[in-house]
């Protein structure tokens, strides 16, 4: 076969043939800007300039990000439902369909999140509105829908922001919304584009829950996802070990003591350790306040304290990164606060917890439907029964008789309320509150220093309906 090759090459020098070249039509493309920033769930319009003498009914058009197509017409008429998960440009391409020549422009493109900081806000109405605290602070009523072409189903109940370290990015931090729906199906949102990544009941191998509780409210990377049925069980999920919340399952309810027990629906995070992390509630059944385990894979609901604990959890919750919890139990009519604080053993890796100090809160200082969000800063509880806001003094839980301040009286009911902390974004602590009425709703930044007696700092108004739980994004 070697021998070929010299001949081969001696035709290729020979040849002095005669070709005829043909000139390809030119085809300029002009008005689009070099980078543009377009904004989820906002309409882009987006009309190119095009001169050929290439008839018109022989080019093609097309708008891709990478291999991705958006649309094949000259105008790109286009909204954004999430954040493109590469660098690539945006691409504008003339395809001449006879010869098969493309021409393009490249456009550097900016895909922003309006629901990367804000309210997510659920209403009695069924829908999921969202005050967004990015540029032109925009007030989305139905953001579920508008990012899911799809309603919420059942009866709004909660919705809790949880986040995480993500094991298949670098563990980059990031954020899901969880929005629980009674008698309805329950999603799951990413935190970015707020589209669902699923819904709880696909979550479960075998009978799903009736749910009514899910998370606590706490701001950093975290190991598991708590979900607590109506009968009281626990169902625990594990992701920042092994990837994102879509890698685990809630499988089976956590295992109990030999009676059983049913944990009420709230829970409260101990921060431990960066490494040993728990969680706490009251167990109905029992009257006992429990501890379980929120990094392990097999897990057991424990019994804490050493006082019975009679009657209804109202709430329970704590400061970030503590191990104690506070505790508001309705029981025959009236209203008890509880401390429990929990120590942490490095010997044999457990925590314990005793009942400190309790108290019954003045009549008048909580109902059924109060709200309740422990102070980052001072040692007070801020209570929410209708229109009022009050603190409680938690220096001394045995007695609570002149302990309660009036901090400000609202236009209209609070029915929710956060102090958010986060040491990743904030350098400082927000105090947050839900003011619904009849009218219309509103969530209040308000200043949490008792001095200052609940001055606001600043009111996002125009949320249709009532609220019933909302959350700080982050």
């Amino acid at each position: 076969m070697a021998a070929f090759a010299p001949l081969a090459l001696a035709s290729c020098l020979s040849d002095e043939g005669n070709y005829e070249y043909t000139d390809l039509p030119e085809v300029n493309i002009s008005g689009l800007n070099d980078n543009i920033r377009c904004v989820l769930l906002e309409q882009q319009n987006i009309t190119p300039t095009i001169s050929t003498s290439i008839p018109e009914g022989q080019l093609e058009y097309v708008w891709r990000i990478g291999a991705d197509t958006l649309a094949h017409q000259k105008t790109l008429d286009y909204t954004f439902k999430k954040v493109p998960g590469s660098n690539d440009p945006l691409t504008f391409e003339v395809i001449d369909k006879q010869t098969k020549v493309r021409y393009s422009k490249n456009i550097g493109l900016t895909v922003v999140s309006p629901f990367t900081t804000g309210y997510a806000i659920l209403t009695d109405a069924g829908k999921l509105a969202f005050q967004s605290f990015e540029t032109g602070e925009k007030l989305y009523q139905d953001a579920y829908k508008d990012a899911n072409d799809d309603n919420l189903t059942g009866t709004p109940r909660l919705i809790k922001l949880i986040s995480y370290n993500d094991a298949t990015n670098n563990y980059v931090r990031s954020t899901r919304l969880c929005v629980i729906m009674q008698g309805g199906k329950s999603p799951e949102l990413d935190g970015m584009s707020l589209a669902r990544t699923n819904f709880y009941d696909d979550e479960f191998h075998g009978e799903v829950p009736q749910i009514v509780y899910n998370s606590a409210q706490y701001f950093g990377g975290d190991y598991a996802f708590n979900i607590i049925s109506a009968d009281g069980k626990v169902y625990i999920k594990f992701c920042s070990s092994t990837g994102t919340p879509d890698d685990g399952y809630f499988e089976y309810p956590l295992e109990t003591f030999d009676n059983g027990c049913k944990v009420a629906p709230s829970l409260a995070r101990l921060g431990a350790s960066s490494y040993d992390v728990y969680y706490t509630s009251l167990d109905e059944q029992n009257h006992k306040f429990v501890l379980w385990t929120g990094n392990r894979t097999s897990s057991v609901i424990s019994p804490m304290g050493n006082v019975s604990v009679p009657g209804k959890l109202l709430w329970i919750g704590n400061k970030p990164y503590q191990t104690n919890a506070y505790a508001v139990v309705q029981n025959e009519g009236k209203y008890y606060l509880y401390e429990v604080k929990y120590e942490y053993s490095y010997v044999t890796y457990t925590m314990e917890g005793t009942v400190t100090s309790y108290g019954e809160l003045p009549a008048g200082t909580v109902n059924d439907q109060s709200c309740f969000s422990a102070s980052q800063d001072t040692p007070y509880l801020f209570v929410g029964t209708g229109t009022q806001l009050k603190a409680v003094n938690l220096a001394n839980l045995n007695d609570l008789s002149n302990a309660v301040i009036d901090v400000q009286t609202f236009d209209g009911d609070i029915t929710d309320m956060h102090i958010d902390y986060d040491v990743n974004v904030l350098p400082k602590t927000e105090f947050s509150i839900a003011v619904s009425r009849s009218s219309g709703s509103s969530v209040y930044q308000i200043d949490p220093t008792i001095v200052n007696h609940g001055a606001i700092i600043k009111k996002y108004d125009g949320i249709q309906g009532r609220i019933v739980s909302f959350c700080r994004k982050f």
